[in-house]
């Protein structure tokens, strides 16, 4: 009898062995921190700034060539950091990578998700960014990683998105047709590449013509292509089946990473629809939101161990004023500028790839309230600076209260601003 799930690993491995992806050339490119690589981002969204990235156990769970890890090791020498990966080609260029920019507080270990236990170690924060959607069985991966979380920790996951990329499932579907799986991989690239560049030109309107090209297309390396159209498994998610996936695997969901791709308002404004979804559940509404979105080509979240505790973060009637606050690097704030379309409000754009989430909209006021955020200051300190006063056009109380909370949450969705308990102040 055959060992489905042992064959499918065996596959995936070798895929990675001949083609390690991404291909880094520690010689010519910097390692990059990834959003989930932001250890004290992370830290504070996760634990309001009570953590901090001096002494965090890391793991990277699925480090492959070990860009984003190197990235974290470097930004945080602080941190005590795993990469694990069953690859060996994979952890041969990470470990490279890594001596190439002297980083000493990172170990690698060559190890399947799967068998994470028999490392015989626990991790307050574990990254698993574009990994479980390659395994056999990802529930067992997510089980595993939890295993080894300590009970108070955290993991960031990533897993790609069931609808936003159709067209790429479109494609991989049609090469299976074309190629049986003993044909030579190189032809398969060739002619892979052929046809995605000819659907861009003839076929506008296909899925895959209308997704984004993305590095793996542009630079038409073989490992890129290999990753998105050849991949010898890639199961797709939609929100359902990562709820699904946390349940089975024992673990705690505990929120989206943007948040704001995930809630019905954001898509619906007719008031009549948003009262019929009034007594939906939160996870009916997620469901809701991505059927609607449509786009969403990954799906970014937190799940946590039993032990974790929810900062108690409540921005409402005006306790707002109390929080201190953080700008985060998710928004590019030094890249500010007037919206062409709608005088007197400005635009901030996004520094992370997410589909289809476009740039802040904000106004004036809201624009000088932000730009004077800094931790040291409750946001009702700041709110009281002459300059923000000013500028805000409301003269109750309440009035600021409800215009201040509605912008946070805003911002929140964003992630364009995150609340720290650890620096709390007496306010006015």
């Amino acid at each position: 009898m055959v060992d489905f799930s042992r064959q499918i690993s065996a596959n995936v491995r070798e895929q990675y062995e001949k083609y390690p992806y991404p291909d880094i050339d520690p010689q010519r490119q910097a390692p990059q921190l990834l959003v989930s690589s932001h250890l004290s981002l992370m830290c504070d969204i996760l634990w309001a700034g009570k953590r901090t990235p001096d002494g965090l156990r890391v793991l990277d769970a699925g480090c492959g060539t070990g860009a984003p890890l190197v990235a974290m090791a470097l930004a945080y020498p602080n941190a005590d950091i795993v990469g694990v990966d069953f690859s060996e080609a994979s952890l041969a260029k990470a470990r490279q990578l890594a001596q190439r920019f002297n980083v000493k507080n990172t170990r690698f270990f060559n190890l399947s998700v799967e068998r994470l236990p028999e490392l015989g170690m626990t991790f307050d924060f574990v990254v698993s960014s574009g990994v479980l959607h390659h395994l056999p069985d990802p529930a067992r991966g997510l089980k595993a990683i939890g295993d080894v979380l300590d009970p108070q920790g955290a993991v960031s996951v990533m897993v790609y998105g069931k609808y936003g990329r159709t067209g790429v499932y479109m494609m991989q579907e049609a090469l299976r047709t074309v190629f049986e799986s003993s044909d030579p991989m190189a032809k398969k690239i060739s002619f892979a590449l052929r046809m995605a560049h000819l659907i861009r030109v003839a076929a506008p309107g296909h899925p895959m013509a209308q997704r984004s090209l993305g590095r793996e297309l542009q630079e038409g390396n073989d490992a890129g292509v290999v990753d998105l159209l050849l991949h010898a498994n890639d199961i797709p998610f939609d929100v359902p089946a990562v709820y699904r996936m946390c349940e089975d695997a024992g673990i705690r969901f505990y929120r989206w990473l943007f948040p704001l791709i995930y809630e019905p308002d954001n898509y619906f404004k007719d008031p009549l629809l948003l009262e019929s979804l009034e007594n939906f559940s939160p996870r009916e509404k997620h469901e809701i939101a991505e059927l609607v979105h449509g786009k969403n080509s990954k799906h970014s979240f937190f799940a946590v161990g039993p032990g974790f505790s929810a900062p108690n973060i409540d921005i409402s009637a005006g306790r707002w004023r109390q929080h201190h606050g953080k700008l985060t690097p998710c928004l590019a704030w030094s890249r500010i500028y007037p919206n062409p379309d709608k005088k007197g409000t400005f635009l901030i754009p996004p520094t992370v790839i997410q589909d289809a989430w476009g740039p802040l909209e904000i106004s004036q006021w809201q624009l000088t309230f932000l730009g004077h955020i800094l931790p040291e200051h409750s946001l009702g300190q700041i709110a009281q600076m002459p300059v923000v006063r000013k500028a805000i056009p409301f003269t109750s109380r309440a009035a600021v209260d409800n215009a201040v909370e509605k912008l946070l949450k805003k911002v929140m969705d964003n992630l364009g601003i995150v609340f720290i308990e650890n620096q709390m102040m007496n306010d006015e």
